[in-house]
């Protein structure tokens, strides 16, 4: 129970906001909060080789899942590979502005979770947007 105290003044403080290259890299690479997760895992780990196996074990979401995520991030330059009996990966960013990019989403995601996964709502909510607007026809009867 709160209680509130006569004459008490209270100061609605704004929501936090992203820092604009921190949001610019959750709208660039992560598409949903599977692929969130998986990589707050990876930078939690960043000395662990991974495979879609044990992303599966960790994260709880199917293997097939997990290897098409693990494929793009490697794709997107934040990943190394190695293989040996499976395909393995760890967090290695290609670029020094991707390694920025990286700690300035560990540091939001460790003060800000619900920021940083507001902007990956809204970002999948565009993408969901987008993908129907393709199948819209024009009224003027041209599609």
């Amino acid at each position: 129970m709160i209680t509130v105290l006569p004459g008490t003044q209270y100061v609605e403080i704004p929501p936090y906001q992203l820092p604009e290259r921190v949001a610019a890299f959750l709208a660039t690479y992560i598409a949903s909060a599977a692929e969130l997760q998986l990589l707050v895992a990876l930078i939690d780990g960043p000395d662990r080789w991974w495979d879609s196996v044990s992303a599966s074990r960790e994260i709880g979401l199917p293997v097939s899942l997990m290897s098409g995520m693990l494929d793009r991030f490697a794709k997107a330059n934040l990943l190394d590979i190695r293989v040996t009996d499976a395909v393995r990966y760890r967090l290695r960013p290609g670029t020094p502005e991707l390694e920025q990019d990286l700690a300035g989403l560990r540091e939001a995601w460790r003060f800000h979770p619900a920021a940083v996964m507001q902007v990956v709502a809204q970002s999948a909510r565009r993408s969901i947007r987008d993908f129907a607007d393709a199948f819209r026809f024009k009224r003027d009867g041209s599609s």
